[in-house]
């Protein structure tokens, strides 16, 4: 068995910052009914940069901060929702933007969870030792495909890329995932090519603080890992409301859920990596901190990671 270990994180956020004013005028609401609703005071919307270009900024980001050379990653992985091509995937793209010619390729559709299991794919690559290092990347566009006038919607979504860079250690860590899929009721979060996304708010809120919460309640059971032990539990970024009520079924001190999509919004795929950067860049993280990553959406799938930093 081979260890792994994050030795890099990146993000990249466009420049169009949409603040609540804007949707509060739009859509007829307060400013407050907004940030009630959601948490969320600030999101992103991309102007001109396309979902290839946030990915290879995110990408890019990483590699600087991890110090590694292009040509020593093995792997990339890219997770996504919104990606406008059948083909290639965006991970293509990232290998001959950033010219990782010696990287294999592969892209993950999974709902807003999708970079659990690319996370997780990447880590049973160098496990099995068939690479060394990997570049994980969760990147959504989801202005191309929000309903301005849904005020479910609207207030929520936002756009941004995340990356991590993983590789082998020889130091043991634990690692631990546990990904289920639900696709009798994949239908109350659903987004058919050339349209919009469709929520179903009421049944979205039953399954996220439900699903997700029993299944870190197996996760660190199986591993007979007490949640004293653990450090941060960073969830996907879905909702305050969600996350405040995941806290307090799993009866975590608030310090202990680490939330950013105040200044963020919902970025789907994007939004897990992106609070992994926003954690090292404020300091938050150190080695041997213990942390629980947890993805929930759209399939319906959800995936938990227990993971030692």
């Amino acid at each position: 068995m081979e260890y792994i270990k994050i030795i890099g994180t990146g993000k990249y956020l466009p420049s169009q910052r949409i603040e609540n004013k804007e949707l509060a005028s739009l859509l007829q609401v307060t400013q407050s009914y907004i940030e009630k609703m959601t948490g969320i005071q600030t999101r992103y919307y991309k102007k001109e940069e396309t979902m290839v270009e946030m990915a290879v900024n995110a990408a890019k980001d990483a590699i600087q901060k991890a110090n590694v050379t292009l040509d020593s990653i093995d792997f990339i992985a890219v997770s996504s929702t919104t990606n406008p091509y059948y083909m290639p995937g965006i991970s293509f793209f990232v290998q001959k933007e950033c010219k990782m010619v010696n990287a294999k390729c592969l892209d993950i559709s999974a709902g807003c969870s999708g970079f659990i299991n690319a996370f997780d794919i990447a880590r049973s690559e160098i496990a099995l030792g068939k690479v060394k290092r990997a570049l994980v990347i969760g990147v959504d566009a989801l202005s191309d495909v929000v309903d301005k006038k849904d005020i479910g919607t609207a207030i929520v979504l936002s756009d941004g890329a995340g990356a991590v860079i993983l590789e082998q250690t020889d130091k043991e860590k634990q690692y631990a995932s546990l990904i289920q899929s639900d696709a009798e009721h994949g239908d109350i979060l659903t987004c058919r090519a050339d349209s919009h996304i469709m929520m179903n708010g009421k049944e979205i809120y039953k399954y996220a603080v439900t699903k997700p919460v029993e299944q870190i309640q197996q996760l660190i059971n199986r591993e007979k890992t007490a949640m004293e032990e653990i450090k941060y539990l960073v969830p996907h970024q879905s909702n305050l409301r969600i996350m405040q009520a995941m806290a307090n079924r799993l009866k975590l001190p608030e310090e202990k859920m680490y939330v950013n999509i105040q200044k963020r919004g919902n970025t789907f795929c994007a939004s897990i990596p992106i609070a992994l950067d926003d954690m090292m860049q404020e300091g938050k993280l150190k080695e041997k901190d213990k942390i629980l990553l947890l993805g929930y959406g759209g399939g319906l799938n959800t995936g938990s990671i227990l993971l030692e930093i």
